[in-house]
């Protein structure tokens, strides 16, 4: 099992708190969690993991950002042995960085993210083909856009989830690529929700499953988003009216999680987590109960009903978070 995400270091200079990132890889050998070195991004670079996959043990992808100057796509390549980074194929002069990642042989991956323009933002796309990674035309009429994660059950059905401006709202964006192109999905109106966007996707038994939130009037007010799509097209799914925003989603059996976190009334993030069974309900579920804990991933080994989420919770110090990863073993069915 990996997790990927980055460390937070602080440094004050003249009275004055600064911070910068640093790309951090964990790994579980069965018994215990360990820190695996990664690469050196230079002198002054901070940089961010924000996702990680797997096709084979030897194949493991990160993928992220640094900021060297302008910020880059970071990819990183677990190859059974070391951490090596990548190139990526960026688009030129321009901020960039990469959000999701989906592994699906050793010459098949995709990374997505955005790339942010003087006046707007576009989705990107990018497929490794066993050689290298290249940037792959996206639907036209995204201008303002971008791509928070990706996943695959195969080279003919990868998913893409992420949002779209739409005048002073946002909608949810799903794209798919069938082999041969990437194509828009048709998704229910969501007009009324405000900023409705797509954090995380995950694909099972024939069925896509999206995630995400939507906020009328301030982060205060944002409440869960789900989204199903299987060959009779996409249903917005009812989930508790509360507040609430999802980041990861997964599946065990015939059950779906979803998981993120909630504020309370001092603002203080909590853990949150649901969980839609198979009377097709969404309910909530147990969630971790560390203090200020953030949940941005969800997943589970095939074959087994074991879930590991993973995230962030207070650190010993204030205003630097620790990382948090645990683990529950579910009754699902089927």
């Amino acid at each position: 099992m990996w997790a990927a995400g980055f460390g937070i270091r602080q440094e004050v200079t003249d009275g004055r708190p600064s911070f910068s990132f640093e790309p951090q890889v964990r790994h579980w050998n069965g018994v215990a969690w360990s820190a695996v070195p990664t690469p050196p991004l230079g002198k002054g670079v901070s940089g961010r993991l924000e996702a990680i996959a797997a096709a084979a043990p030897d194949q493991v992808w990160a993928v992220g950002d640094a900021d060297e100057g302008r910020d880059r796509s970071l990819i990183e390549h677990w190859d059974g042995t070391t951490w090596t980074r990548v190139p990526a194929d960026d688009v030129p002069d321009v901020d960039q960085a990469l959000l999701g990642v989906a592994a699906i042989s050793r010459t098949d991956a995709w990374a997505v993210g955005s790339a942010g323009y003087a006046d707007h933002t576009e989705p990107v796309a990018q497929h490794w083909d066993g050689v290298r990674w290249t940037r792959v035309p996206l639907p036209a009429g995204l201008d303002d856009a971008a791509l928070s994660a990706v996943t695959a059950d195969g080279p003919a059905g990868v998913w893409a989830a992420g949002f779209v401006a739409s005048g002073e709202s946002t909608e949810p964006l799903l794209l798919r690529w069938d082999g041969v192109s990437w194509s828009r999905v048709a998704l229910p109106p969501t007009a009324g929700l405000g900023q409705a966007r797509l954090n995380a996707v995950t694909v099972s038994r024939g069925q896509v499953w999206a995630v995400g939130s939507s906020t009328v009037g301030g982060a205060l007010n944002r409440k869960p988003l789900a989204f199903r799509v299987d060959g009779r097209g996409a249903v917005l799914d009812r989930t508790p009216d509360e507040q609430g925003q999802l980041n990861g989603v997964t599946t065990v059996g015939r059950d779906v999680w979803a998981v993120g976190y909630q504020y309370d009334d001092s603002a203080k993030p909590h853990a949150y987590a649901l969980r839609r069974g198979a009377d097709g309900e969404w309910r909530r579920a147990p969630a971790p109960e560390e203090a200020g804990a953030t949940l941005f991933g969800v997943t589970t080994v095939p074959g087994t009903r074991t879930l590991w989420t993973s995230g962030a919770m207070d650190g010993a110090e204030p205003g630097l978070p620790a990382p948090l990863v645990a683990r529950m073993r579910t009754t699902a069915a089927g």
